[in-house]
């Protein structure tokens, strides 16, 4: 960070000289890491859409972290989130916000499949079997356990790091008894 503001000092391109000469304040916030500050940046670049960040500021060419608008949520990486899903972001490494994803659902079990298949389930699905999702379209967690799963998840893409730093952390000690 010391080194990114120093930049700013001796500008040496056109557009940085451009930004500083515009700039009144300089705002900052401390984050435990550097996770949660990177989530915090892009979260803020993509609500107050600054006009010098060009790396961030493009939603449809960056991958999001999507909630559906759906009375039992699907999770998933999209670059096109659908109408009325929350959706966090945008991430610059698809790989790396897969793989987020990935811990996030096995931890809180949220589903992954499409509104349809969800309809239409009878038994539940590989996910569950692999224990990455609770099954809710078969009634193996009740409504309000999985609502509160989806809250938690929220917490953590909202910056909470704790929300899936602690579950995991009592995982890990559980199998170290």
């Amino acid at each position: 960070l010391r080194d990114r503001v120093r930049s700013y000092a001796d500008p040496r391109s056109e557009r940085i000289r451009g930004m500083v000469e515009r700039a009144d304040r300089i705002e900052f916030a401390v984050t435990d890491t550097e996770t949660q500050a990177l989530l915090l940046e892009a979260n803020l670049v993509k609500r107050l859409r600054p006009r010098y960040n060009v790396r961030l500021k493009d939603d449809k060419s960056y991958p999001l972290v999507s909630f559906s608008d759906h009375s039992v949520p699907r999770v998933e990486v999209t670059r096109d989130p659908e109408a009325g899903a929350v959706a966090y972001g945008p991430f610059t490494d698809k790989g790396r916000v897969e793989t987020v994803l990935k811990a996030v659902r096995d931890v809180y079990g949220l589903r992954g499949c499409s509104d349809h298949k969800y309809a239409n389930r009878d038994r539940p699905c590989l996910d569950y079997e692999m224990g990455i999702c609770s099954a809710p379209c078969t009634g193996e967690i009740d409504p309000e356990s999985y609502a509160e799963d989806v809250a938690a998840a929220r917490r953590f893409f909202e910056g909470e790091t704790g929300a899936l730093a602690d579950p995991l952390r009592r995982r890990m000690e559980a199998a170290a008894e």
